[in-house]
């Protein structure tokens, strides 16, 4: 079965800080291109977690399959 749930980057805001591939204890990211954000492991994210675009300082990090009404903080 599809995930129905994973982060999606907004490559043309992110400024490729780190935050999200430091904060994710799922592997979602790829660690060997940190600090850009660069999603490998779709299925490891956790459902309505938001960490990592919470920490996101522009906004970059939505949510596919994401219905909670979650807006990324500094967007």
């Amino acid at each position: 079965m599809a995930k129905t749930w994973y982060p999606m980057i907004n490559y043309d805001s992110c400024v490729s800080c780190g935050s999200c591939t430091a904060k994710c204890t799922h592997d979602v990211y790829d660690q060997k291109k940190a600090p850009v954000a660069h999603v490998v492991y779709p299925e490891g994210c956790v459902d309505q977690c938001h960490g990592c675009g919470n920490l996101c300082p522009n906004g970059s990090i939505t949510y596919f399959g994401d219905a909670t009404g979650w807006v990324p903080p500094n967007r």
